[in-house]
Parts: C-alpha cells; sequence; structure tokens
C-alpha cells in the first residue's frame, strides 16, 4: 500500500469531515443563526454533526487499517529526531492534539447521560475550546499550504506533477 496515498486520503477526508464539523457545530451553537440561515432545523443540523463525526472517527481507523505500520514509520520521519522544533513538527503534533481532543470529547458529549455531570461540563468546555483553536489554524494552515495546494491542482488537471511548482527538494512530503 503506498503510504503517501493513504496519508493523502486521510487528510482529504478529515479536511471534509473537519469542515462539516466546523459548519454544524457553529450553527449548534449559535442557534439565532441557525433560524436565520436555515428557519430552526436544529435536529437535523445535529444529525448531520453526527455523520461528521462518524466520518472524522473512521477516516484514521480505515487508513490504519489500510497502512498503520507505514504512516506510524512516516509519521516519525516527519517528527524527526527530538532536537529542533520546526513549525512543521509543531503543526503535527498540535493536529493531533486537536483530533484526540475533539475526538474524545466529542464521544463524551455523544455519550450524554451516560456520564457524570462535570465530566460532560468539562468535555462541553474542551470540546469548544478545541473548535475555536481550529477555526484559528485552519486558515493558517491554508495560507501555509497554499503552494502546494496550487501545485497538486495542476498536477491533476494536467494528468501529472508540475515540475515548475513541485520541488521535492523543498517538500520532503512525497
Amino acid at each position: 500500500m503506498n503510504v503517501g496515498l493513504v496519508r493523502r486520503g486521510l487528510h482529504a477526508s478529515h479536511a471534509l469531515a473537519a469542515l462539516a464539523l466546523l459548519a454544524t457545530g457553529v450553527l449548534l451553537g449559535a442557534p439565532d443563526l441557525r433560524a436565520r440561515l436555515l428557519g430552526g432545523y436544529g435536529r437535523e443540523i445535529a444529525a448531520w454533526h453526527d455523520v461528521g463525526a462518524y466520518a472524522f472517527l473512521a477516516a484514521p481507523l480505515l487508513a490504519l487499517a489500510l497502512a498503520a505500520r507505514p504512516l506510524a514509520v512516516d509519521l516519525r520521519a516527519r517528527l524527526g529526531p527530538p532536537e529542533g522544533l520546526t513549525w512543521r513538527k509543531l503543526h503535527i503534533a498540535l493536529t493531533l492534539a486537536l483530533s484526540a481532543c475533539l475526538s474524545a470529547s466529542g464521544l463524551a458529549l455523544w455519550a450524554g447521560d451516560g456520564v457524570p455531570t462535570a465530566v460532560y461540563d468539562g468535555a462541553l468546555e474542551l470540546h469548544v475550546a478545541a473548535t475555536w483553536a481550529l477555526g484559528v489554524t485552519l486558515p493558517i494552515h491554508l495560507v501555509a499550504a497554499r503552494r502546494k495546494l496550487a501545485a497538486r491542482v495542476r498536477e491533476i488537471l494536467r494528468g501529472g506533477p508540475d515540475d515548475a511548482l513541485f520541488d521535492p527538494e523543498l517538500d520532503p512530503d512525497d
């Protein structure tokens, strides 16, 4: 199994699920906005939020089922030696931490009455804080990835790599 293909598939599916969760979560947390945009429909939005959560949780599980060992090797290579903290390493660690926080707190919220009130309240606070962190870091991520994104789009449209924009020396991802 091609680890780069699995990683890109995981990234794409996680990105789509995260955007769906962010949009539906904002609508769930802002009932006035939801009423103005959609006329209410809180239960339908909650159901779509659940669908996005299932996709968000299923994507890494599927990726691990397909290529657990190569993904672990790839992640260790990306994080590299412990000395020298770079923006890239920090970004990967933040992404993994946010995903874990959002997943764990979301599962606690989903359990609802099955967890103690203090755990539920803490999970809600953590979920909201992690969502804000995601909302703030997402535009930074998109700006940082714009060159690579443009190269990928051109590659897909032309049916091959765009050598003018894709330099493997500058982009050790692939």
